[in-house]
C-alpha cells in the first residue's frame, strides 16, 4: 500500500488497482492491466481514480468503463482526447484505500501479492508477476529467475502459504508444476 501526504499533513493510502498499458482510439480511452477483481466496483461511473504521474497522484473521475477482449478500458472525465492522456501510458492507477470491500480469510487484493517471492522446496524460484483469471479459476503468473513465466493454479492444492508480512508465497514441490 502506498502512502502520500497531502498539504495539511494528513496521510492518504493509495491501493494500486492497475497499470495503464496503452490508449485506445482517439477519444482518450485508456487500456488498463487491472490488479483488482472488483473492476465493476472500482471503475464505476463517477468514481475517483488516481494516476501516479511524475511521482504525484492526479485525481480523475471515471466517465465510462467497459471490458473489451480481456482488457479494461476507461474514459476519464474532461480527458476525452488521446492528446490529453497519451502521457499516462505506463503509469499506475490507484484508488484511495476505502477498505469497503471485505475479503474473507485467505483472500487477497492482487496488488498485495504482486512482487512476492515464490518458494518451492525451500528455494526461491521467482516472484509473482500477476494473476490471470481463467474460467476454471485464478492462476499465479510467476516470473521465474530464468526469465520465463509459469502459471500455477491459485488453489489450496498448489499454494501452501501466502505470507504478505514476510513477502513470500510457497507452492508445492511437484514435478512439472513450474
Amino acid at each position: 500500500m502506498l502512502k502520500s501526504y497531502i498539504g495539511n499533513g494528513d496521510c492518504m493510502e493509495y491501493l494500486k488497482i492497475g497499470k495503464i498499458v496503452n490508449t485506445r482510439g482517439i477519444r482518450g480511452e485508456l487500456k488498463i492491466k487491472s490488479f483488482t477483481d472488483f473492476q465493476e466496483d472500482r471503475y464505476k461511473k463517477g468514481n475517483k481514480v488516481y494516476i501516479n504521474y511524475n511521482n504525484q497522484y492526479l485525481e480523475f473521475e471515471v466517465l465510462r468503463y467497459r471490458s473489451i477482449s480481456k482488457n479494461d478500458v476507461l474514459l476519464l472525465k474532461d480527458n476525452e482526447d488521446i492528446n490529453l492522456v497519451e502521457k499516462y501510458k505506463g503509469c499506475e492507477i490507484s484508488v484511495i484505500d476505502d477498505s469497503e470491500i471485505t475479503l474473507y480469510e485467505d483472500e487477497y487484493h492482487i496488488s498485495e501479492i504482486i512482487g512476492l517471492k515464490v518458494i518451492q522446496a525451500k528455494k526461491t524460484i521467482g516472484k509473482i508477476n500477476g494473476v490471470v483469471n481463467y474460467p476454471q479459476g485464478d492462476y499465479l503468473d510467476i516470473l521465474l529467475e530464468s526469465g520465463k513465466h509459469s502459471f500455477v493454479p491459485f488453489r489450496d492444492e498448489f499454494v501452501l502459504e501466502v505470507n504478505t508480512d514476510e513477502d513470500f508465497v510457497e507452492i508445492i514441490d511437484m514435478e512439472g508444476l513450474v
